[in-house]
């Protein structure tokens, strides 16, 4: 074949190939949808990015067009948003946009609530409602604080009890001799926003008594781990309570109980344990009829 042949090929391949890079690119910006705008007004857009990905239901169908500094400190930044056309019908008046990370320190995005049925669809370049950015530096602030009054308040406690001619052999036993084993990952309290994943057991399943902190065996908690092995998290509390015994007895089992598990995770998967926490909640009506070992993933 000549040539002239041969370069036709690779002129019509090289077109071919172009054209679908175009349909590719487009179709991620959405050049060849329909698309409306959306508009919300944020006090701080986080390190958000033109270009930015927009949820709805968790699937990307939009990008952020342009974000705008306020003429004044006294209004807030806009941020106008190009959403798919076949999002019209989820977001309405009522729904609010959020800005969040992928991950734990991955790129920002926005998610976009669904509206109600009974709230009335968005014309034109609509605003909505908008919820402040979590500052992870605060959050990871707050922790801290939380866990060294937590150490401070408890320590006396504990060094007390150790004292106690009955749970000498309780802390020999279980080889917590040292008390700061025990609160080394404290945290004060369990946090008040709902967990994104909760892991629940009871007492019996993991321990083999009632007053012991060794367990039966880990297979019971290979789903907890797989899922923190796979996922990412800002904080991880491992909270343990009773319904029975002495209350200030019953806070260092459960205690001992968190601790244990959460060593298990940290030894068996491949998990940040620097943002796994742990809680001895003691006698808890929480619990209900039996004693409880909960894992509480927060996003």
């Amino acid at each position: 074949m000549s040539r002239v042949f041969w370069l036709g090929v690779f002129i019509v391949g090289t077109l071919l190939i172009l054209a679908a890079g175009v349909f590719l690119i487009g179709g991620k910006e959405f050049l060849f949808s329909r698309t409306f705008s959306v508009t919300a007004a944020f006090q701080n857009v986080a390190g958000l990015t033109e270009g930015a990905e927009v949820r709805v239901g968790g699937i990307r169908e939009g990008t952020v067009k342009r974000i705008d500094l306020p003429s004044g400190p006294e209004q807030k930044v806009k941020v106008l948003m190009q959403m798919h056309e076949l999002a019209r019908n989820l977001i309405r008046k009522d729904s609010v946009a959020a800005i969040k990370t992928e991950g734990l320190l991955g790129d920002q995005y926005i998610e976009i609530s669904f509206g109600s049925v009974a709230a009335p669809q968005l014309q034109g370049s609509d605003s909505i409602r908008s919820e402040n950015p979590i500052d992870v530096t605060d959050l990871t602030t707050e922790v801290a604080a939380q866990t060294r009054a937590a150490l401070g308040a408890v320590q006396d406690d504990m060094e007390a009890l150790k004292k106690n001619f009955l749970l000498r052999g309780f802390f020999n036993k279980r080889g917590y001799d040292d008390s700061d084993q025990l609160t080394k990952h404290a945290i004060a309290r369990v946090p008040s926003a709902a967990p994104d994943k909760e892991f629940d057991y009871s007492d019996a399943e993991l321990f083999e008594g009632a007053d012991g902190a060794k367990l039966k065996s880990g297979r019971l908690l290979k789903e907890a781990g797989t899922f923190l092995e796979q996922q990412k998290f800002k904080l991880v509390v491992i909270a343990a309570s009773e319904v029975l015994g002495d209350s200030q007895l019953d806070r260092v089992q459960t205690e001992a109980k968190a601790v244990v598990v959460r060593d298990y995770l940290v030894q068996n998967f491949r998990v940040d344990d620097t943002r796994i926490r742990t809680i001895g909640l003691g006698k808890s009506s929480a619990s209900g009829a039996s004693s409880r070992i909960q894992i509480l993933v927060y996003p």
